[in-house]
């Protein structure tokens, strides 16, 4: 089986904005302010309306060397250090929260994509570099605590660590990994077929992920390794003196918050009344931003008079607030919607590689660029893929399935297996009878309408019960095959838990470690020249297991 590209509209719970984003851009223009990015014009544009400081660069360029060189930098990423450094040079900016050993598939898939972007864009003469925001800030470290893996039968094996956090509600870049991590490393090895693939990944992760090791640091150490060939720069968002170079913007977020606040609310107004939805609730409460108080990242709220409220220290005033963020950022952090103004205020954005659900959000904050005199960079859908081993090939090629057929409704999946391996043919005899049937009533229709046209109605109801009647036939004899076959059973089983794990995409639902471990590094290579930058799809790419 090759590579196969598979319209995102049919992906599985694909909102309306992220379709009209993809297939009908003209649509959703409005909402997006740099243009589509399957037109390279776009890319020009916003290049050309970038104002990054020539002295904010060079702060940041000695910050994030300092960062990758702590993560053990590849000499790739220090050249491409050097090139952030020039007049000339853009970002590509990516980001994602620290998940445990990276996290989804998709973590490694947007690292991918930035790469692929920034190596588009030095083709067409632009000077770019891709660079991974870590998303250190957020505090829900329930979301990253766990990953999960398969095991050789395709059961879901849960992967975890408690952490050791300093506070209930702390940012997760001051979470501590706990002694157990190295128990669930072990897990982890058993869960994998023994190899040098299983080796490189398992020496990697227990070099990086080892007890008292900072959540966000050994997510950057892995990451390095993964990237590192191709010059990827990781951005660790707690980083105090990027927070000072943030900190004009958190005063601006403080005095035109009630501003800020309306543009927001129109915003999502405007999109629910296009017929979309809006990611981020937006009240008339709502703040762009969280302040650490006693350790805990709590949200900022507005009051009705002008003040600001918080969890801790009830009202505050918004002069108390604009001191603080002058004298401690660091203790002030976006919330979604502002962070993309914060990545763009360190780095000279010209493309972001998004998400669905980011990708919606950033319909939102695009109400903001403009109160900020800065330009939207465009925003750019990560790649998805869905990889498929030698054994789901196999089954999806016994019964003549795709992996689209595996994402539809249970009971179809069984009817289309069970037509195609038990009692061969039963299916196309069933549905010629039907349509023969069908024929007859149909014809029927005008002798109906010469004896008594008021008989059509009952006419119309007879041939849905006949209809009814056919389908519930059809689910009986898929019950009746199953029920007789175990193959059949064992082998939807595997389809759905391999490529639909737990009802989500296999990207979503399963940790990138769980194809590294058992296909190579040489992974990523392969999936890099499959990402097209001119259209987006979702991939189904092969893969053979790397057992050395």
């Amino acid at each position: 089986m090759e590579s196969h590209c598979i319209p995102q509209s049919k992906l599985p719970k694909t909102s309306a904005l992220y379709r009209d984003f993809i297939d009908r851009f003209e649509r959703v223009a409005g909402f997006f302010g740099a243009g589509s990015p399957f037109d390279p014009g776009s890319f020009r544009a916003v290049a050309a309306a970038l104002d990054y400081p020539a002295s904010v660069r060079a702060q940041v360029v000695r910050i994030l060397t300092r960062q990758n060189q702590s993560y053990g930098a590849s000499p790739e990423t220090l050249a491409n250090l050097r090139l952030l450094g020039d007049s000339g040079t853009r970002a590509v900016v990516t980001g994602q929260q620290v998940g445990l050993f990276s996290g989804p598939a998709f973590t490694l898939y947007k690292a991918l994509s930035a790469v692929r972007m920034a190596q588009r864009l030095r083709d067409e003469g632009l000077a770019a570099v891709p660079i991974f925001w870590l998303a250190t800030e957020d505090h829900d470290l329930e979301e990253v605590a766990s990953t999960a893996v398969l095991d050789d039968d395709y059961r879901l094996v849960p992967l975890d660590d408690p952490g050791v956090r300093p506070a209930p509600h702390s940012s997760v870049g001051y979470v501590r990994l706990s002694d157990g991590v190295t128990q669930t490393l072990d897990r982890l090895e058993a869960s994998l077929p023994r190899g040098e693939s299983r080796e490189r990944l398992l020496a990697d992760l227990r070099e990086t992920y080892v007890p008292g090791a900072g959540w966000g640091e050994a997510f950057a150490r892995f990451l390095a390794r993964l990237f590192g060939r191709w010059g990827v720069i990781l951005l660790d968002a707690l980083d105090p003196e990027l927070h000072q170079l943030a900190a004009p913007l958190y005063v601006e977020a403080i005095t035109d918050a009630r501003e800020l606040n309306g543009r927001l609310r129109q915003r999502s107004e405007a999109l629910v009344k296009a017929g979309y939805h809006a990611q981020v609730h937006v009240d008339d409460e709502s703040s762009l931003l969280f302040v650490s108080q006693d350790g805990n990242r709590t949200a900022l709220r507005l009051a009705r008079d002008g003040a600001f409220v918080l969890e801790r220290d009830g009202r505050v005033t918004a002069d108390d607030l604009r001191r603080i963020a002058q004298e401690r950022p660091v203790d002030f952090s976006p919330n979604a919607i502002f962070r993309p103004l914060i990545q763009d205020r360190l780095l000279p954005t010209i493309a972001y590689i998004a998400g669905p659900a980011e990708l919606a959000y950033h319909a939102q904050t695009a109400a903001l660029y403009s109160a900020f005199a800065r330009p939207q960079p465009v925003i750019v859908p990560r790649a998805s893929f869905t990889l498929l081993d030698p054994r789901s090939e196999r089954i999806l090629d016994q019964y003549h399935l795709t992996v689209e057929d595996v994402w539809q409704e249970e009971e179809k999946l069984r009817r289309q297996i069970a037509a195609r391996g038990f009692a061969e043919g039963w299916e196309p005899r069933l549905e010629q009878t039907e349509r023969e049937i069908m024929r007859r009533l149909d014809a029927m229709e005008a002798d109906i309408r010469a004896l008594d046209a008021t008989l059509l109605h009952a006419a119309a109801r007879a041939r849905g019960r006949v209809a009814h009647q056919f389908d519930k036939l059809k689910g009986k004899i898929t019950r009746g095959a199953f029920a007789r076959s175990e193959v059949l059973r064992r082998h939807e089983e595997a389809l759905r838990a391999f490529l639909l794990p737990h009802g989500e995409l296999q990207e979503r639902r399963l940790g990138g470690i769980y194809f590294l471990g058992r296909a190579g590094y040489d992974l990523l290579d392969r999936l890099l020249p499959q990402i097209s930058l001119d259209s987006a799809c979702h991939h189904t790419v092969p893969f053979q297991y790397a057992l050395g």
